[in-house]
């Protein structure tokens, strides 16, 4: 399989580490800004254009949500792009072939990602193209599953809840614990056994705390403490859709 990675971001560096080391895959040429020497070995093309005569299986596209369809503009009009976004609808790609391959994982620097334990999401306009994107991903090592734009729109949301919002409150709390001169690392266990619980129980089962108890008395307490007035608002948000989801 002959593959074009365009992207030198978290998630493009992630790509071009898995897609290297399988065999079965030909990286014809990674197309990034600016050339990373330490992670090119011999005979891999780095550039920081595209050629419109290069011939390969798939364009995998992993740059901003708010730059792929300028990249698209720029490949070949018979070629098969797929871009790598939740939340990129493929109507909004005007090819006759195009399609997703949409990795369920957060990608940060200098944390390797094991594709052998990461579901990805694929969306194809056609079947013939959706064949590909499905031993792609068997090549990674990656489980797949097909999901339209729309469903996979929702579960980019989701994602975002569970991962995004939830990194935002580890830092908050790692800024109270700098406060009060304790290593964020006490909290470690706690957040292993949130995340771990979940495997045997539902999140609303598993839901603990003053919000789900209605301890109005240490509610109030822990407002008056919070002297962050961002911190303040996310806490009385967060405590309110506890409570009425519990209700």
């Amino acid at each position: 399989m002959k593959i074009t990675l365009i992207g030198g971001g978290k998630l493009g560096k992630h790509l071009y580490k898995v897609l290297i080391s399988v065999g079965q895959v030909q990286l014809l040429k990674w197309v990034i800004r600016s050339r990373e020497e330490s992670l090119t070995p011999e005979g891999i093309n780095i550039a920081n254009k595209i050629d419109q005569d290069e011939k390969c299986d798939i364009y995998l596209i992993a740059v901003s949500d708010n730059s792929i369809k300028e990249v698209v503009q720029l490949l070949p009009k018979d070629s098969f792009v797929v871009h790598t976004s939740g939340s990129i609808s493929l109507k909004e790609i005007k090819r006759d072939r195009a399609g997703v391959f949409y990795p369920i994982q957060t990608f940060t620097k200098g944390s390797d990602v094991n594709f052998s334990e990461i579901f990805v999401g694929l969306e194809s306009k056609n079947s013939k193209d959706l064949m590909i994107l499905k031993k792609l991903a068997k090549l990674i090592g990656s489980k797949s599953f097909v999901l339209n734009s729309s469903k996979r729109e929702q579960l980019h949301l989701a994602a975002v809840l569970v991962n995004n919002f939830t990194n935002h409150l580890f830092a908050e709390a790692n800024l109270i614990c700098k406060k009060i001169n304790l290593p964020f690392d006490i909290l470690l266990p706690l957040i292993k056994e949130t995340v771990e619980k979940i495997d045997k129980l539902s999140p609303k089962d598993s839901q603990t705390g003053p919000a789900s108890r209605n301890d109005s008395e240490t509610i109030s307490k822990q407002i008056k403490l919070i002297t962050n007035n961002r911190l303040k608002k996310i806490y009385k948000v967060l405590t309110s859709a506890i409570q009425e989801y519990n209700d």
